[in-house]
């Protein structure tokens, strides 16, 4: 019997099996020749079937012996390898037994001081410590002196001649986040500085330092490169104007100090490509569309041709900068169609999205996005978080805007803080108090806040749903079921590791003004001990619009006087004096009882340690509103009365005929409107008809007015308000008057009689 095993499979040879079930009423003899040997050339089919399959079972054999025999043979390499890897790990580690470490250098300090202060290439010292051995090796020199800048490896590829006169000094550059270059170079100028290096090297170092460093050092670099007796070479000077022209700003003795640079970079060679698009990105940068134009001019002239890096900035200029959407698009339209180098890319898009956003035309901002993903070009977090603000600003594309949020998440990405930032600004503007403190907190909790968040944190107290005039709204998060997970998961997270460290009431949601007013007021303390930078005039009239909303009269006053005060610098006749206070007990002055305020805010107020921000146009806007809801006469004429004195203080003076404009424009709907709900119809009027011909009144500052006049009955006071609308239609609008419109459409009648006779 042949019998092969393998895989669970057994093969018989099918004559064995053959009549196994065959049965017969009478017995047959079997004739003779049946018993007959039949010769191998008469073999049945079935055996030569057998006969294949063996073969083939024998191949399948042989096929596996082989791979398992290349499998051995792999494993006996990797084993061999490995073998010697450890092999060469225990040599190493026998060598650097020799090699001192921190702790031991510490212990021989007059040595390693000896070893700085000394050349290392040609030092004649030597180690003296008793726990290592004097044999010289891979880490010393062949004096057997430790070259100190072996034990410590920076975060950038220093040059090792520069490295062996720095020595242990480079170990102010181990660390990524902060590095001390300032001491570096005085460490390095103290061993005989840029002497003897050749310019390669020295440009190769300069190369090394961050430009956010190197701004600030480029005094020290150039005395350095004086003492050294090394010119300053073209590749240093384009160094030096990256590191000035770094960052998103630029001011004006900036630009003066490239422009000086570029002049002299002409003195020596033709400029570079390279630096006619720094210059233009520095003169964006400061919206000097005049001076790119220059340069621009200048390319043309020396035949160098316009890339897609100088389109590239021209466009992010006119978008960030100058403003200008109509230039923004047919710069972004040339770079389509000027060459196949010039099409843009995710910055250029991310650019276009971001000024079509900007001018409420999200409809164009999405074709865009849809584009790209037709085109396949990369998306990043920032246009998704630009969609998702663009489609917030209108209404009908609201529940849109957390839909582009968690596609940040389907994409696998790590938000980052602007995209934080962000959720915080939608679940704030949205009312959902409750995701904004649990977003919040995480943001306390990694040390991650800002300025721009803590107002955002102080914007949800004030827009809070549950105290909301118009009701409470279920929050748009929760209209996307990854919204739904994603809110419910945070904020369980945040009630689980809320502790007695952060401001924040251990509740999920805060469903009364005493509970909001309490903990915006800690909030404040809070951050004015541990974050006192975040304190600016954003924030400031974000806590103070908490109490004008939830809060009472008492409230706002208390916060307005605390948080602000009026800057009377510049103010005619007006002296700053500093006296010494007269040692007696000040009268105490009871606060209302309605007030609340944390306790901190009591202890500060007592240390007198308390910040306090100069008082701004929104801030006597906001002040307007909280009189106006309180019915407070009084204050609204000194918040008024302030104001006339605040127009003649620096701070506004300073402004551009167009703010300062605008500021009064807004402050005089704000008056109207104060004055229409305190039902003083009469005085509203009257602000309105002392400034037609001052402002461009529409009805959107002026239908409360007449919807109070109407209720009363005052149709003069409505029709009064009709004319000033109309006239001020016709002013800035261009809109045609009733008589001219007669006049046009009889012209028109005799112009078609005319036509007809002809």
């Amino acid at each position: 019997m042949l019998r092969y095993t393998h895989g669970c499979t057994v093969v018989r040879p099918l004559q064995q099996w053959r009549g196994l079930f065959v049965m017969a009423s009478e017995k047959k003899p079997v004739p003779k020749k049946s018993y007959k040997r039949k010769p191998k050339e008469s073999q049945s089919q079935s055996y030569k079937d057998l006969t294949q399959s063996s073969g083939r079972i024998s191949r399948i054999e042989e096929t596996v012996y082989k791979k398992r025999l290349a499998e051995l043979r792999q494993l006996t390499k990797t084993l061999s390898a490995n073998i010697n890897r450890i092999e060469e790990h225990k040599k190493e580690r026998n060598e650097l037994s020799h090699v001192l470490l921190p702790s031991q250098i510490e212990k021989s300090v007059d040595q390693v001081h000896k070893s700085i202060s000394s050349d290392t290439t040609t030092s004649n010292s030597t180690t003296s410590t008793t726990s290592t051995s004097t044999t010289s090796t891979s880490s010393t020199t062949p004096t057997g002196t430790i070259s100190p800048h072996l034990l410590i490896v920076p975060t950038m590829k220093i040059p090792d001649s520069v490295a062996e006169r720095l020595g242990l000094s480079l170990k102010y550059l181990v660390n990524e986040k902060s590095q001390n270059w300032p001491r570096v170079l005085e460490e390095l100028k103290k061993s005989e500085g840029f002497k003897g290096l050749n310019s390669q090297t020295v440009t190769a170092f300069i190369a090394c330092i961050p430009q956010k460093h190197l701004v600030y050092l480029i005094p020290e670099l150039q005395a350095l490169l004086n003492d050294a007796n090394i010119k300053l070479q073209p590749s240093m000077i384009h160094l030096f104007m990256k590191g000035v022209a770094y960052g998103t700003t630029i001011n004006d003795t900036s630009i003066a100090i490239l422009e000086s640079y570029y002049k002299r970079l002409e003195s020596l060679e033709t400029p570079r490509l390279s630096t006619f698009e720094l210059m233009i990105k520095a003169y964006g940068k400061c919206n000097r569309m005049i001076d790119i134009n220059k340069m621009l001019l200048r390319m043309k002239q020396l035949g160098l041709e316009t890339n897609k890096t100088v389109l590239s900035n021209l466009l992010s200029t006119c978008v960030y900068k100058a403003r200008d959407h109509n230039q923004a698009i047919q710069i972004f339209d040339s770079m389509k169609f000027f060459s196949k180098s010039t099409n843009p890319g995710t910055k250029e898009y991310q650019d276009m999205i971001v000024s079509y956003i900007n001018n409420d035309d999200i409809e164009k901002a999405l074709d865009l996005y849809q584009e790209m993903l037709k085109d396949n070009i990369d998306i990043n977090q920032s246009i998704m978080v630009a969609l998702a603000r663009g489609c917030y600003s209108r209404e009908i594309f609201r529940y849109k805007a957390w839909d582009f949020m968690f596609e940040i998440r389907q994409h696998g990405w790590t938000p980052t803080l602007e995209t934080f930032e962000y959720m915080l600004y939608l679940s704030a503007k949205d009312g959902d108090l409750a995701l904004a403190r649990a977003l919040y907190a995480n943001l306390l909790s990694s040390n991650s806040t800002s300025a721009r968040s803590f107002s955002l944190m102080l914007v949800g107290y004030a827009k809070s749903s549950y105290l909301s005039s118009t009701g409470y709204k279920p929050p748009l998060i929760s209209f996307n079921e990854n919204g739904r997970v994603f809110r419910r998961n945070i904020i369980s997270e945040f009630l689980k590791s809320n502790t007695d460290e952060l401001p924040l009431l251990p509740i999920e949601e805060l469903t009364t003004s005493q509970q909001i007013l309490a903990e915006s007021s800690a909030l404040w303390a809070y951050t004015q001990l541990n974050n006192p930078q975040f304190i600016n005039k954003e924030s400031t009239t974000s806590y103070l619009n908490i109490a004008a909303e939830v809060g009472t009269m008492d409230d706002f006053k208390y916060r307005y006087n605390s948080a602000t005060y009026l800057n009377e610098e510049g103010l005619a006749g007006t002296r700053t004096i500093i006296e010494e206070p007269e040692e007696t007990e000040p009268e105490a002055q009871p606060q209302p009882k309605e007030i609340i305020k944390s306790p901190m805010l009591t202890q500060i107020e007592q240390r007198k340690s308390e910040i306090k921000v100069p008082r701004v146009p929104l801030t006597y806007h906001v002040a307007l509103k909280a009189a106006a809801k309180f019915k407070d006469y009084q204050f609204a004429q000194q918040v008024w009365q302030e104001r006339g004195k605040f127009r003649k203080t620096s701070s506004f003076r300073e402004l551009s005929r167009t703010e300062k404009d605008k500021s009064d424009f807004e402050f005089a709907s704000s008056m109207v409107l104060a004055l229409t709900k305190m039902n003083m119809l009469n005085d509203a009027l009257a602000i309105v008809l002392s400034t037609e011909y001052q402002f461009k009144w529409s009805w959107r500052q002026l239908s409360q007015l007449n919807e109070a006049a109407k209720e009363i009955g005052s149709d003069v006071t409505s029709q009064t308000l009709y004319g000033i609308v109309r006239r001020s239609q016709i002013k800035h609008n261009g809109k045609m008057r009733r008589k001219d419109y007669k006049l046009y459409l009889l012209n028109k009648k005799d112009a078609n009689s005319v036509n007809n006779v002809y």
